[in-house]
């Protein structure tokens, strides 16, 4: 009993963390032949249908009515995060950005809009982790009543101690390793757990913890590993056996907070129980690294040390709180990036060479192998990405095996930092260790705003900005008409060509009509299969004669939402509808990334559109 329970958790687990209709069937299907492969009772496999057909139904539910009509009015914060809070109104939530407000505050709601933010492949997307909490509009207003609750005067109480604000609610200013765990008041709730087990019985010490814990959840909101830590221990009271109490409370657990499903403050915690349950002690420092790695990209020596010491030192961090003391020890063990994909594929292959040794179902490891993410060395396929960067530009050309990488632009931001917050995040989550070259069209802010930054970042062979400067790749990319003389800055943009696999793209910068007509009057023809539309697709560029002369097969404009300049133009909108031009808009799309291979030419966007716009006959 406790094995299936186990198992029907575990599906349930990983259904809410992939959340999509489609992923979830066809995971249905193939955790159903594991059940029956290991389980052999068609009575599991029927109940695991029927549940995965209730799973799928209530995602399909949940995307076709996603929220009730949300209206301005009195709303009640619930939750409260950095820089952030959390309101409701009945079954409506917003976000509301204020620093003072604290939980339980009463918020009257003025104005709402669309909660939205940059969406780039491989980053963390802030609007979807808030959709995944039902939050998906932003409300602006004022605190009209500050919280008389026990809950909000004690967060008023504690608001200006850095050290209880990440000790206590997990708010902090800045990423700690003992925070991400999620674990300094469970920490501390285990430490004495073992000390008590000295003098006391088992049950005894349940009894005499769970009271203060439920408490302390109560007045501190229900930090994630807490509320699975008591979850755990009130079903071990009736005497189930500790897999199948591990398994209820993970399922408790998510139908009580589904959203969590996949944050690191359940998962690192419930596996590493799961692995002192099943009595494999041995893989949890194994664990923990590989944890970190997939989450974070980098590996901290302390917390590969092994459970015990990162326990200890997150009850230490708890109890210093009450002091205010701040415990940091990245200082003294720092992290080490290390990216994901070749880890995975390393971890992948040993335990592939190892079941094959030991003659255990080696094809479903190689499965698991080949939905792995690719290392860039070894990926085939030559890759555009143009960036969602906001009102700017950004796009990064990579060659097949990575054996070059170059970035056409790297805006700048007034109210962001964009290297730090995507450039340098998403360069390092696509695994580029350098750039070969840095093409900056012209000096605009929203092209050249972030190239010192992206510089300090990583390492830039050479930064390109006279146009007669040749780009150091083996295969055609040139600066056009590097002679001409420009009547300004826009109209000076390099104009950047370049071809592989049989496509032709073009990047103009901000060069407008001049130097559309200058193009047309030079060349006799020029093979572009995507053109990135010139100036953000304002009216300044893209003039109907010179798409009709380039005839581009798709056409990618780069702009931010509801930005001041109204880009793209309607004027550029209609020509490219009149000529039946496929186009894409950050804008709208998000990050935009074109990858070919002998030939193919594939699209995929940050909003999930996945398309062929070419094959090799079709060229």
């Amino acid at each position: 009993m406790a094995v299936t329970l186990f198992f029907l958790t575990i599906g349930i687990w990983i259904s809410c963390v992939l959340s999509d209709p489609w992923l979830v069937t066809g995971f249905a299907g193939l955790w159903g032949l594991v059940l029956w492969i290991r389980m052999k009772k068609p009575a599991v496999c029927i109940f695991w249908g029927v549940l995965s057909l209730t799973i799928v139904a209530g995602i399909l539910w949940n995307q076709a009515f996603p929220e009730p009509d949300l209206r301005p009015g009195l709303y009640q914060v619930y939750e409260v995060r950095a820089g952030y809070v959390l309101a409701a109104n009945g079954s409506s939530r917003i976000l509301y950005q204020d620093q003072e407000a604290n939980i339980h505050d009463e918020l009257y709601i003025e104005n709402l809009k669309p909660l939205t933010g940059l969406k780039n492949l491989h980053l963390f997307d802030f609007a979807d982790s808030m959709a995944a909490k039902g939050v998906r509009w932003r409300g602006t207003g004022y605190i009209r009543t500050a919280s008389d609750s026990l809950q909000g005067r004690l967060m008023r109480y504690v608001r200006n101690s850095p050290a209880k604000m990440a000790a206590f609610y997990g708010i902090r200013e800045k990423d700690s390793l003992l925070v991400k765990a999620g674990l300094p008041v469970v920490a501390f709730l285990m430490v004495f757990e073992n000390l008590l087990r000295r003098r006391m019985k088992p049950n005894a010490v349940h009894f005499c913890l769970l009271p203060p814990a439920i408490l302390w959840g109560w007045l501190f909101l229900w930090p994630a590993t807490l509320m699975r830590w008591v979850l755990f221990r009130l079903i071990r009271l009736s005497g189930l056996q500790p897999l199948a109490a591990w398994s209820l409370s993970v399922l408790l657990f998510l139908i009580l907070q589904p959203e969590k499903a996949a944050s690191f403050s359940l998962v690192f915690p419930a596996l590493l129980q799961l692995c002192s349950i099943t009595r494999r002690r041995s893989c949890t420092r194994y664990l923990m690294a590989l944890l970190q790695i997939l989450y974070f990209g980098s590996l901290s020596c302390t917390l590969f040390g092994g459970y015990s010491l990162l326990r200890l030192l997150s009850a230490a961090s708890f109890a210093l709180a009450f002091f205010d003391i701040s415990l940091e020890i990245e200082w003294m063990l720092p992290e080490i990036p290390i990216p994901a994909a070749p880890v995975l594929l390393v971890v992948a292959a040993i335990l592939l060479l190892r079941y094959m040794i030991m003659q255990k179902h080696p094809q479903l490891l190689l499965c698991s192998l080949l939905i792995m993410p690719v290392s860039p060395y070894l990926d085939p396929f030559f890759h555009v990405y143009m960036l969602d960067i906001g009102q700017g530009d950004c796009t990064l050309v990579v060659e097949p095996f990575c054996r070059s990488a170059v970035m056409i632009d790297a805006a700048g931001n007034l109210y962001r930092d964009n290297a730090e917050s995507v450039i340098l995040p998403f360069l390092e989550a696509a695994g580029i260790r350098k750039l070969d070259a840095l093409i900056v069209s012209h000096e605009d802010f929203d092209h050249a705003g972030a190239v010192e930054a992206v510089q300090d970042g990583i390492s830039v062979h050479t930064v390109i900005r006279d146009p007669t400067q040749p780009v150091p790749v083996e295969y055609p990319m040139l600066n056009l008409l590097p002679d001409r003389t420009s009547p300004d800055e826009n109209e000076g943009s390099l104009l950047t060509y370049f071809s592989y696999d049989g496509h032709g793209y073009f990047w103009p910068g901000d060069a407008g009509i001049l130097t559309e007509k200058l193009l047309m009057d030079t060349f006799a023809d020029l093979p572009v299969t995507v053109l990135k539309a010139g100036h953000h697709g304002s009216a300044s560029a893209s003039c109907p004669a010179f798409l009709e002369w380039l005839s581009p097969d798709l056409v990618l404009l780069s702009a931010g939402r509801n930005n001041r300049y109204g880009h793209p133009s309607p004027e550029v909108i209609t020509s490219l509808q009149s000529m039946n031009t496929a186009r894409f808009c950050t804008a709208e799309s998000g990050m935009i990334h074109l990858a070919s291979w002998h030939g193919f030419l594939f699209l995929e966007t940050a909003e999930g559109q996945v398309s062929c716009l070419s094959t090799p006959a079709g060229r």
